[in-house]
């Protein structure tokens, strides 16, 4: 009843909007395929050009603006994974294999450090975004630590961006459906600029109750969310620029305590409130007639929590927390010179971040909580960089060296302690003999510190069970008789002297550039090869018969893969195509390691015709067989969608939008890569935004 109400309302304001249509002046709805990246190098390139693999998701683009949750926004992004399964709570972005601690995340610029091992990196709605760029490969010659797999950059939704030119003042509504999660997210926006004033606050509700699966069981999901996004900006001179953000979140959900797994007495269902809170002050200064001086600074605070309480079983009234806090400031400069033939962009600055955790429990004596320690962290790091751009009657060069110094020290209340540096270069560059043909290559060294989490965890992991079992060797679900032997408790054991993960990456790739091949058409093809091996790899060990969960270091790792992205338009027609595939193995002992990703091809194929878009399109990976002999294989699956908008108003702002989509057509029942639960069945979604 409920899905059949969902599209009565879509389809009604689908036909209002289209009859009203009829006075307006018809057009095509047609975009680009060239796209500009701004966190590849920290300066405004053509994504083709640079020498790294991006990828650039707009979130109020056809088929993504329905999206609920990241996995939904993710999930046709060549190289990306979203992991620990469709619950919106605990999922986490990886790239090419590494997982989300060796990913750099961003929100506006500023770093998410939340960490935890069941729950997500970030809690953003989509429905704030205006755009997400994803960086591929190593990044911490600029980025610092944890750029071992790239970066994701979000960036969320400014006045300028809804107001049409002329237009001072201005609001938007939106209201989202989704029924296999019977989702439903009003959203209201204000925004407008008076004098040197931009000013914009947005308010998104989301309610979602179970989740339907693509084998047609539920899983218990519930969510009741609450996000609001504040910006203030004051231009002074034309030049100076200041301004304040606040973004808010807060989620009373109900789930398991590992929203990865299924519902067990080890992991039963939880009342789980998270709670985001981000303030941000940045001061910029432009003036086109200097280019020496550019300079940008950032001030931040990050306080992110979430609290747990049991209500079944032993643990009934059990409340377990989980808060961090982090504060940072970075201060950036680019000076530009320009030569003629030669043209130099040289980018340098300052980070300063510190984190802050705590963890409660109510039921222990001394108030601590379980693989949570009570731990701060502190870093600081210097980079430069120089994008060297040369003409030439042989072609266009273009190279980049950059070297980042970062040093980092953490300590726990047990008086354990870290203190570490270091040194992250890179140089990559890329060589265009015509303008159609682009080659290029990268060199760098890229590091991860180990998380506080994974150096001083302590007290208890799990509680003991009955089992027969050879341990650890054999899984649990095996044993043939399990109740012979009792395995004891299980504590996590603190290690301060694991290593940071150092890896080294080398990348070779191609792509071309062609327009009008048979007139008013575009193709655009670009993909690379590359090889990272990896030192100190941190990973963690649960030892059933010796009752611990440790972290180490594995010496020596190797992750290789490929990628390749290609785009075609001509005049409405659009096509996209990528496809990626990634080998993680034990350089030492030759065997597999849970990094690697299966063949997969994301492909989606539209076309624009008067005032509306429609497309298709599809995600298909292979089965995950080259993994760890403690995992189990990953079916291969085959997933498609749908999506139709039609839109009014003017071009770049049309104030009636409406979108329509049925997500995973098939019903499939498919797990992505190590996942335990399946994704979301079939679902109808609709979306309509109007704006005043």
């Amino acid at each position: 009843m409920r899905r059949v109400l969902c599209l009565s309302i879509a389809v009604s304001i689908f036909m209002v909007g289209t009859s009203s249509a009829k006075a307006e002046e018809q057009k095509v709805i047609t975009a680009s395929v060239d796209k500009v990246t701004i966190y590849a190098t920290r300066s405004a390139q053509s994504t083709f050009d640079v020498p790294v693999m991006t990828s650039i998701i707009e979130a109020d683009s056809a088929g993504n603006a329905m999206a609920s949750d990241m996995g939904d926004l993710f999930e046709f992004t060549t190289s990306v994974e979203i992991d620990n399964g469709p619950r919106r709570n605990g999922q986490t972005v990886s790239i090419r294999g590494f997982d989300d601690e060796a990913i750099i995340t961003l929100i506006d610029n500023r770093r998410q450090n939340f960490e935890s091992a069941h729950d997500g990196r970030f809690f953003l709605d989509p429905s704030l975004l205006k755009r997400v760029e994803v960086v591929k490969g190593a990044s911490s010659a600029i980025y610092g630590g944890g750029a071992v797999g790239g970066v994701v950059a979000f960036e969320t939704k400014d006045a300028a961006d809804l107001l049409a030119p002329g237009e001072n003042f201005g609001a938007m509504t939106a209201f989202n459906v989704r029924t296999a999660t019977d989702d439903y997210a009003p959203t209201t926006s204000l925004y407008g600029r008076t004098g040197n004033w931009d000013l914009l606050g947005s308010v998104t509700y989301r309610h979602a109750d179970d989740l339907e699966q693509g084998d047609g069981n539920e899983l218990s999901s519930q969510d009741h969310v609450l996000s609001g996004l504040f910006k203030a900006g004051y231009t002074l001179n034309d030049f100076h620029t200041f301004k304040f953000i606040s973004q808010i979140l807060r989620n009373d959900g109900r789930e398991p305590n590992n929203g990865a797994g299924t519902i067990t007495n080890s992991n039963p269902i939880l009342n789980k409130e998270f709670r985001d809170y981000q303030f941000s002050f940045k001061y910029n200064y432009e003036n086109p007639d200097n280019n020496w001086l550019t300079p940008k600074l950032h001030v931040y605070l990050n306080d992110t929590g979430v609290e747990e309480a049991d209500i079944t079983g032993t643990n009934n009234g059990r409340v377990q927390s989980r808060d961090i806090q982090t504060i940072g400031f970075t201060l950036d400069n680019q000076s530009r010179f320009d030569q003629g033939f030669l043209n130099q962009t040289l980018s340098y600055g300052f980070e300063y971040y510190q984190d802050e955790q705590i963890g409660d429990n109510n039921r222990t004596t001394d108030g601590t909580r379980g693989g949570v320690p009570n731990a701060e962290a502190e870093n600081y790091g210097f980079y430069i960089q120089d994008e060297v751009s040369i003409v030439s009657s042989i072609g266009d060069f273009l190279l980049i060296p950059a070297v980042r110094y970062d040093s980092y020290q953490s300590n726990d209340n047990n008086g354990n302690s870290q203190d570490e540096s270091q040194f992250s270069p890179k140089i990559s560059g890329s060589y265009k003999p015509v303008e159609n043909l682009l080659v290029f290559g990268s060199w760098a060294q890229a590091f991860r510190a180990p998380n506080l989490t994974e150096l001083y965890p302590a007290g208890q992991h799990f509680a003991g069970f009955p089992t027969s079992c050879n341990l650890p060797a054999t899984p649990i679900s095996a044993c043939p008789f399990p109740f012979l032997v009792f395995a004891p408790n299980n504590f996590f054991q603190p290690n301060p002297d694991l290593r940071p993960e150092t890896v080294t990456t080398i990348e070779l790739g191609a792509g071309i550039d062609f327009v009008n091949l048979i007139g008013n058409d575009q193709l655009q093809i670009k993909g690379s090869w590359h090889r990272s091996e990896g030192d100190d790899f941190i990973t963690q060990e649960v030892n059933i018969a010796a009752g611990t969960t440790r972290n180490f270091n594995v010496p020596n790792a190797v992750l290789r893969g490929w990628e390749i992205e290609g785009e075609y338009q001509l005049n409405g027609f659009r096509a996209r195509v990528g496809a990626s595939h990634i080998t993680a193995k034990d350089d030492d002992t030759g065997l597999f390691i849970a990094n690697g990703i299966p063949r997969t091809l994301v492909a989606d194929v539209s076309y624009s015709f008067v005032n509306s878009i429609i497309g298709l399109r599809g995600r298909f990976a292979e089965e995950n067989d080259e993994i760890p002999a403690t995992e189990e294989e990953t079916e291969g699956y085959a997933v498609y969608d749908i999506y139709y908008r039609w839109q009014k108003g003017k071009v770049g702002k049309e104030n009636l939008i409406v979108d329509l989509g049925i997500e995973n057509i098939t019903d499939k029942a498919y797990a992505r890569r190590f996942g335990d639960l399946f994704e979301e069945g079939r679902s109808y979604a609709a979306r309509a935004s109007y704006q005043w």
